[in-house]
C-alpha cells in the first residue's frame, strides 16, 4: 500500500459503506444483531482511518491500532470477543492464522507504538456519531493520522 491513505475524499459513513463493499462486508453487516453491528462499525471505522484492509496483517494491525490510538476499554474488548458474530468469525478463520498473523506482526506493533504517540489525540471508540459526516480527510487531520503503516 501506499502511504496515500484511502477514502480521503468520502465521509465517514460513505467510507464505512464503501470499505464493506470493497471488502464484501455488506449482507455480513447487515444480518448482524443491532449489538454486533455497532462493535462492528467501531473495528471497521479503525480500518478506514488508518488505511488498513482485511487482510490477516491488517486486523492485526487494526488491533494495535485500537488498543494503541482509541481510548477503547478493556470492557469494550471484552465485550466485542464475546459476541457471538466475534466468536463466529474467529471460528470461521481459526484459531492458529490469527495466532501467526498476531506474531507476524510484533514487528508492526513496535511501529504502531510509535507512531501512536505521535497522534494528536486518541480516536473516541464510542463517540464517534458527530464525525460521520465529516470528510475522512479532515479527520485524519484532526487526529494527526497521515499515512498508512500497512
Amino acid at each position: 500500500m501506499s502511504n496515500k491513505l484511502p477514502y480521503a475524499d468520502l465521509s465517514l459513513e460513505e467510507a464505512l459503506e464503501l470499505f464493506r463493499a470493497d471488502n464484501d462486508l455488506s449482507a455480513k453487516y447487515r444480518d448482524m444483531r443491532s449489538e454486533a453491528q455497532q462493535h462492528f462499525e467501531r473495528h471497521d471505522i479503525v480500518h478506514v482511518l488508518f488505511g488498513l484492509d482485511t487482510t490477516m496483517r491488517e486486523e492485526a494491525q487494526a488491533d494495535a491500532w485500537t488498543l494503541l490510538g482509541t481510548d477503547v476499554s478493556w470492557r469494550d474488548i471484552a465485550d466485542f470477543a464475546a459476541l457471538p458474530e466475534e466468536k463466529e468469525l474467529v471460528g470461521d478463520i481459526g484459531w492458529w492464522p490469527i495466532t501467526k498473523a498476531y506474531f507476524r506482526g510484533l514487528p508492526d506493533y513496535a511501529r504502531i507504538a510509535w507512531r501512536s504517540r505521535k497522534l494528536r489525540k486518541k480516536w473516541s471508540w464510542a463517540d464517534y456519531a458527530p464525525y460521520l459526516s465529516l470528510r475522512v480527510s479532515l479527520i485524519r487531520r484532526e487526529f494527526g493520522i497521515d499515512k498508512a503503516l500497512a
